[in-house]
Parts: C-alpha cells; sequence; structure tokens
C-alpha cells in the first residue's frame, strides 16, 4: 500500500508541475519554440548591434524563423542556420554566447567578417548536425589544439580564416571526414601538417596559408585528392620536396606554395594537371630543369617561378604563361606569356546565400539548401586573392596583352566622377581615373608589383617621364567615409624624406587606391633575400637602419596627431636605387578599420609584433620599437624573424630569442651576416646588436625612437663620421 500511494504521490505531483507552466498545452515541438526563440535573444544580447543588423530580432515577436538571418527547418520548426555577413558598414560586435548549444538542430553557423573577438563556445563543439562553421575575418582567439571535432561528423565547412587562432592542429579534426572546405588562412597555426590531412577524401578547399607551419607536406599528401581542387600552402616554413603524388590530384584548379622553404626539383608530374589555372612557387629554394611538360598545361594562366635557382634547358623554349625573374642560374630565357584566372564571380552560377544586411522592412530569403557559394568559394577566393594576401589577386587582375578565349574580360567600372582624383602633391600631369586604369591595364596582374593586408600595388608607367604606384585597397575593409576623408588628408600633409610620398588619392563606392611615388629599388624583403648578389656592408646596413630610424621617430614624435605604424616589416620598407630607405604603409592601420584608439586589435605581422601587443591589443609607440628591432636584427643576421631553424626550439622561440641566447652563450661573432664582420666595424655591429636587442626587450626597457635615431647617429661609418667632424669644424670656423 505505501508503495502504491508514492506512485500516486509522483504522479500528482508531476501533474501539478506540468500545470504551472504555461507551454503546458503544447507539443514537443512547441516546448523548443519557446527555449530556442530565447536562445536566439541570449545571443542578441551578446552582441553589440551599432548598425541594428537584427532590430528583428524582437521578444514580443514569436515567428523568429522570419527574423534576420534565420532560417528553420519546415516541418518542426527548428532552427537550422545562423546567417549574417558583416561588412564595414553592417557589423556585429561582441562574443558569440554558448547559447548557440540549444540551438541543436542547427547545421549553418555562419558569421564571418564581423568584429567577434573571444573564444569559440566549447559548448558549440556539441552541436552534432552542424555542417558548417564560417566565422571568417573576426578578431576570434583561442588554442587550435583545443577545439574537439569528435562530435562533429558531419562537418563539411570549417572556415576559421583570418582571425587570431594559434596553436597546433586539434588530433580530433581527424573525425570530420566530410571536409570539403578547410581554411584556416591568416592565423598563428604553428606545427607540421598532420598527414590525416591527406585522408580528407572529400576536400575541395584546402587554405593553410599565411600561418606558422613548419616541416615538410606529408609524402601521403594527394593519395586521395579525388575532389581537390584549390590548394593555398603559401607563406609559411614548410620544407622538403614537393610530394610528386600531388600530380594525381586531377581536379587542381589552382597550387599555391609561394613563399616557403622548398627545395629540390619541381615534380615533372604537375605537368599532368591538365586542369590547372594558377601555379605559384615562387619565392622558394627549387633547383634543377624546370619540367618541359609545365608547357602542357593549356589551362594555366597564371605561372610564377620567380626567385627560385632552376635550370632552363636550351633544347625547350615552349614553356608558356610562367615568370622566371629572379633565377640567376637561368641561361635561357623562356618564352613568357602571362594571362590570369577568371574572377571567382564568373567561374559559379550558384547565388551566394549570407544574409545582406536589411533593407527597411523588406528582407530577401533564399530557401536553397546544400553546398553554397560562400561554403565552397569563400575559402577559394582567399586561396586566389589573399597571396598577399599576398601574391596574386587574381580577382581584380586581368590580363591586358594575350588572354585566352575562354578567359572572360575584366572591365573596370568607371563611375561618373571618373575625374575626381584628390591631389596633394602636384606631378607635373593631370591625374584621372581613366589614366590610372589605362596605365595599369585595368590593374592587370603584369603591373602588380605586390599585394598585402591593405590591398594590391601596381606599377603605373603615367609616361616615359613618370612612373607611380597605386595602391587598390580593399573596400570592405575601410572605415567609413568620414573617418576616411579625415585621416586620409592628415597623411595627405605628412613630408619626410624617409616616408614614401602621398600624391594622391581616389575614392568611390566601388573602388578606392592611393597613388605614391614609385621607388625602383623594390623593398628591404626583396633585398635582404638577394643581398648576397649585391653590396651589403656595414655603411649600407647603417644608412637603411638611420633612414628608418628617422621615419620612425618623426610619426612618433612630430606628426600631429602621432601615428603608430603597427606594422612594421622589411616588405613595409622600400629602397630607390641608392639605396635610401623609406617607410610605407603608415597611417593606413587607422584607415583600413581598425580604429583610432590605443586598444584595438591587433594588426601586424607575426614575428614582428610586440608581446604586450599581441596579449593585450593596446599598442603604443614602444610596439613599432619592438619592430623595428626586429627588422634590425634580420639584417644583421642571416635569420628570418620567424625562421625555419627555430623549429628546433620550444614554441614561440623566434629571431629575439635566438639573439639573446647567442649572447649568453658568448657566440655573437656568429650572429652576423658574413659580409658584415670586418675588422673597422666590429665594435659598431656590436654596438647596434645591443642597439636591436634592447629595442626587442620587454616593456619599460625599451627606448623611445628618438633614443635610436641618437643611438644610430654615434655608430655612424668612419669615413662619415670623419666628415661630419670637419664640417662642423668649417662652420665653427
Amino acid at each position: 500500500m505505501k508503495m502504491q500511494f508514492s506512485r500516486i504521490l509522483i504522479l500528482f505531483l508531476m501533474a501539478f508541475a506540468f500545470s504551472s507552466f504555461p507551454f503546458s498545452a503544447y507539443g514537443k515541438d512547441e516546448v523548443f519554440v519557446v527555449s530556442e526563440k530565447m536562445a536566439l535573444l541570449k545571443i542578441k544580447k551578446s552582441f553589440i548591434d551599432p548598425f541594428g543588423i537584427l532590430l528583428s530580432w524582437k521578444s514580443d515577436d514569436s515567428s523568429y524563423c522570419s527574423w534576420y538571418g534565420v532560417s528553420c527547418n519546415a516541418n518542426s520548426s527548428r532552427v537550422s542556420e545562423l546567417r549574417i555577413k558583416g561588412n564595414n558598414t553592417n557589423k556585429l560586435v561582441g562574443n558569440l554566447s554558448h547559447a548557440v548549444a540549444y540551438l541543436e538542430e542547427l547545421r549553418v553557423l555562419s558569421l564571418p567578417f564581423h568584429d567577434l573577438t573571444g573564444e569559440i563556445p566549447v559548448q558549440i563543439w556539441e552541436l552534432q548536425n552542424l555542417e558548417v562553421l564560417d566565422v571568417q575575418g573576426n578578431a576570434i582567439q583561442g588554442d587550435f589544439s583545443s577545439y574537439n571535432f569528435t562530435r562533429l561528423r558531419k562537418l563539411r565547412v570549417l572556415n576559421l580564416g583570418f582571425n587570431r587562432i594559434v596553436g597546433r592542429f586539434s588530433p580530433s579534426l581527424a573525425k570530420c571526414r566530410c571536409l570539403s572546405v578547410l581554411n584556416l588562412a591568416g592565423n598563428g597555426v604553428n606545427d607540421v601538417i598532420p598527414g590525416f590531412i591527406g585522408g580528407f577524401e572529400k576536400l575541395k578547399v584546402l587554405n593553410l596559408s599565411s600561418n606558422r607551419l613548419i616541416g615538410r607536406v606529408p609524402v601521403n599528401f594527394g593519395v586521395k585528392c579525388r575532389d581537390l581542387e584549390h590548394l593555398d600552402l603559401s607563406f609559411n616554413f614548410l620544407q622538403g620536396e614537393i610530394p610528386r603524388v600531388l600530380g594525381k590530384c586531377s581536379h587542381l584548379r589552382t597550387v599555391l606554395l609561394n613563399s616557403n622553404k622548398f627545395s629540390g626539383v619541381i615534380p615533372s608530374e604537375l605537368g599532368g594537371l591538365w586542369k590547372l589555372e594558377v601555379l605559384l612557387l615562387n619565392n622558394n629554394s627549387f633547383t634543377g630543369e624546370i619540367p618541359s611538360s609545365l608547357g602542357n598545361l593549356t589551362a594555366l594562366h597564371v605561372c610564377n617561378l620567380l626567385f627560385n635557382n632552376l635550370l632552363f634547358s636550351s633544347e625547350n623554349k615552349t614553356i608558356r604563361r610562367c615568370s622566371f625573374v629572379g633565377n640567376s642560374s637561368l641561361t635561357v630565357t623562356p618564352r613568357m606569356s602571362l594571362a590570369l584566372a577568371p574572377p571567382m564571380s564568373q567561374q559559379s552560377n550558384e547565388s551566394q546565400r549570407v544574409a545582406a544586411p536589411p533593407q527597411g522592412s523588406n528582407q530577401s530569403r533564399n530557401d536553397e539548401k546544400g553546398l553554397t557559394a560562400l561554403e565552397i568559394t569563400v575559402a577559394v577566393s582567399v586561396a586566389l586573392a589573399f597571396v598577399a594576401a599576398l601574391a596574386v589577386l587574381v580577382s581584380l587582375c586581368k590580363n591586358g596583352k594575350e588572354e585566352p578565349p575562354s578567359v572572360p574580360r575584366i572591365e573596370a567600372s568607371i563611375s561618373p566622377d571618373v575625374s575626381n582624383i584628390t591631389i596633394f602633391n602636384d606631378v607635373g600631369v593631370v591625374l584621372t581615373y581613366e589614366k590610372i586604369v589605362q596605365a595599369t591595364r585595368n590593374f592587370s596582374w603584369s603591373n602588380c608589383i605586390g599585394t598585402g593586408g591593405f590591398g594590391s600595388t601596381y606599377r603605373v608607367e603615367i609616361s616615359s617621364e613618370l612612373t607611380l604606384a597605386v595602391k587598390r585597397l580593399l573596400t570592405e575593409t575601410v572605415d567609413g567615409t568620414i573617418q576616411f576623408e579625415a585621416e586620409i588628408q592628415t597623411l595627405g600633409s605628412i613630408n619626410h624624406p624617409n616616408l614614401i610620398t602621398l600624391i594622391g588619392y581616389y575614392k568611390s563606392d566601388t573602388d578606392m587606391f592611393l597613388i605614391y611615388n614609385f621607388l625602383p629599388g623594390g623593398n628591404l624583403e626583396k633585398y635582404i633575400h638577394e643581398r648576397a648578389s649585391r653590396v651589403f656592408n656595414y655603411k649600407v646596413l647603417h644608412k637603411i637602419a638611420l633612414d628608418i630610424g628617422l621615419a620612425i621617430s618623426f610619426l612618433h614624435d612630430q606628426c600631429d596627431p602621432r601615428i603608430i605604424h603597427r606594422d612594421i616589416k622589411p616588405s613595409n620598407i622600400l629602397l630607390d636605387n641608392e639605396l635610401n630607405a623609406y617607410l610605407s604603409d603608415f597611417g593606413l592601420s587607422r584607415i583600413m578599420g581598425t580604429g583610432t584608439s590605443s586598444n584595438t586589435a591587433v594588426a601586424g605581422t607575426f614575428g614582428y609584433v610586440a608581446p604586450e601587443y599581441a596579449l593585450t591589443s593596446r599598442v603604443s609607440d614602444r610596439a613599432d620599437v619592438y619592430s623595428y628591432g626586429v627588422v634590425l636584427l634580420e639584417l644583421l643576421s642571416d635569420k628570418r624573424a620567424l625562421d625555419p631553424s627555430f623549429a628546433a626550439y620550444e614554441d614561440g622561440f623566434n629571431i629575439v630569442s635566438w639573439a639573446n641566447m647567442m649572447l649568453r652563450d658568448d657566440k655573437i661573432e656568429d650572429i652576423f651576416y658574413t659580409s658584415l664582420w670586418e675588422p673597422d666595424s666590429e665594435e659598431k655591429l656590436k654596438a647596434m646588436l645591443h642597439l636591436a636587442v634592447n629595442c626587442t626587450a620587454d616593456l619599460p626597457n625599451r627606448p623611445r625612437m628618438i633614443q635610436v635615431v641618437e643611438q644610430l647617429k654615434n655608430l655612424q661609418p668612419e669615413n662619415l663620421r670623419t666628415m661630419e667632424i670637419l664640417n662642423s669644424s668649417i662652420i665653427e670656423e
């Protein structure tokens, strides 16, 4: 009887409990409607929404499936997709709430190009139905090795590109056997490429560019690559040979391996990639003959073999579409023909399904399901466009001389205000938008002389007497019009002998570029790469070091408002034919959407960023001093900021750690580049080394830049020092 009474009591209490809830008459799915609506509102609360993107997300509106960016399953009204794409004029700020885990049937979470910070909530790794995770272009932090992908067996798209994710590969990523797109570009992943990457049979896009990858590419890389179309491993520290089995990836259209430490011969098997359109192998250490099989690649539009140690057989002069400049071993110059792949927008007829910013009360929706253009082409466009980020912006360029019939022509969009170029420094001719477009052949790759995080730079020959440099900016990252106009006017008023001269600028809704004086000596990164074949002694070293020191000191102490550069590195230091050095890209961090406060997202480059800036995002003039010290250490030694030889040491070991280690071990002479160590310069070299070490010290021990300049002036070469003393004596007399 006691047991029967207990059962009755339990049933009574359960009935009372359910009668107390407002959804007691609802079905199971309707209960989820309440909880998922609350989850969405909690997600909204975690954001700052300065542009009103989520205005339609209202607590008194029960039809949350019609909210902007939200899609639901037709049969259950459960949230299946959350897609909101940000841009410069419409973006969310804040952290992604862990409440997203309550959306248990979520298949697509796509929030690219916002200002999201913090870490990815660990609860996301429990969403077993998740197929697409796209948070590209934010400022999300995290340790990649801590991400647990074990339950994400359905994941098809993982797009974490251009965030602040560091660490090693997560072993659990191997569980994601359905991956079609893997984009980790522009982060700080520091590891070897794991072997399981080569086992992803459904992979179409692999972009690991601009990280800190080391070691060799796995030998099995390419064994299971039946669907692989786009491969980008550029701007890392990878070594060894290209796996020959890569030649079996018959669907490959782009192969970007530039700016690494690859060596050995170029595999002739690459000549079997009959669909290949872009091949970038420049800035490596390849040797041997250029395979004649590359001549069979009839679909190839871009081929760059610059700056290797390649030979070219005199019996084979038919290789086309390749650039060979910088290969000192070449005795025969092959016939060259450069053309470019069509922009990604013309390679696919799929419509993008990322939600556009709401326009009034009208919200267009697209209920198509399946793999979207964002999921496949966003990482593809990164692979083709970043090589800067970083070597070629394929979607912005076209060839003005020779173009296969199958390649669509890219016409420049000329707006009504085509002559509206603002000029700060007169160059003796009238500059118009049309004139710039014509001189660059519609911003052709053949005129492109450099790429970076802000855009691409083009050589513009206005006449036989006038050559300019035009930096075409990535418009989606530029601050609003008012901010842009204010900042650019300030930059136009700056004048210093060691700062590149801003001649003028153009800005419209669809295009913008800055016009500078052209410097024929290239950048310091190129000079360091080639200095074995050029004159490099203490006099040259001191001249470059002092020129850049003077430029930075001027920005810090004589500009009003003062300017902190934030991205001092060899590629942002330009040279003329007399090896006078000029600092470029100053002030662009403020124009390109990173704000003007002292507490903003990190705008620098791995290896050159001061530790306190990387950890806290708080920038000061001492952060520039640190970056300058790293550049000085690169000039003094034969090491790069994140040299591949440092892989033998613990994580975080860089040129600063190495220099301090060598000093502790009393191996000072071993630090210096061979041609620098001369008897009459030894003491000055040691003093300059200690100056570089002081510049890269922990705060508050770093000097100010004006102090650095004074010390450099005291370290002038003897002949210059003697002339200075004589001149001062004459003046006194």
